[in-house]
This record gives structure tokens, sequence and C-alpha cells, in this order.
């Protein structure tokens, strides 16, 4: 069998480029078709088993405590952001009382600069 496949592709390597790129086409279009079908079939094998499943009786009590938890920490969530979105920013500037002339200085005469 093996054989038989490497003797088909080494006469298709033989043959003129017409028959070449039909066969191109012809096996590129069955590769595709086995997977999408191979996708297909996966996909039946997946969405089956997404369906709803009727939740077990211990379950029910279990979803409902932690759904009440969630639903209650949210609520302090929201109420602690409200507070921060109310709240305002002020800022004071005040001019510094800083003295800039130092003491000891010798005083700086001007001079007048050649022309």
């Amino acid at each position: 069998m093996l054989n038989k496949i490497q003797n088909f592709f080494l006469e298709i390597r033989q043959s003129d480029e017409t028959t070449k790129k039909r066969w191109l086409i012809i096996l590129t279009s069955a590769s595709m078709i086995a997977v999408i079908a191979l996708w297909a079939v996966y996909l039946n094998f997946t969405l089956a088993d997404l369906g709803p499943k009727p939740p077990a009786a211990n379950e029910i009590g279990i979803l409902q405590v932690i759904a009440k938890e969630l639903g209650s920490k949210l609520s302090e969530s929201a109420v602690y952001l409200q507070s921060l979105a109310k709240q305002t920013n002020s800022i004071t500037i005040q001019s510094a009382s800083i003295n800039m002339v130092l003491k000891d200085l010798e005083e700086i005469k001007p001079k007048k600069l050649p022309q």
C-alpha cells in the first residue's frame, strides 16, 4: 500500500504542469473537507455536553449562599465607591514666608558695559 502511494506521487511529479495543478486542487480540497468534517464531529461532541444540567439538591443551597454573600459584598463595595465619588479635594496654597536677603553680603555696584 505504501509503495502504491509513493508511486502515485512519483507519477504526479513526473507529469506535466496541468496534471500537477489538477491533483493539487483535488488533494487540497479533500484535506480541507476532512478537516472540516473532523471539526464538525468535535463540535457535536462538545456542544452536546453544554446543555443545561439539572442541579442537585445540595448544590442549590450552596449556590444560594454564595450568591447572597457575593451580593452583600458587591453592595458594600458600591456604597464605598459612592462615598469615594462624593468626596472633594481641596488644596490651599499659601505664599512662602522666606526672606531671600542674606545678611553680611557685599554690595555689588553696577558697571557700564563697553559699547
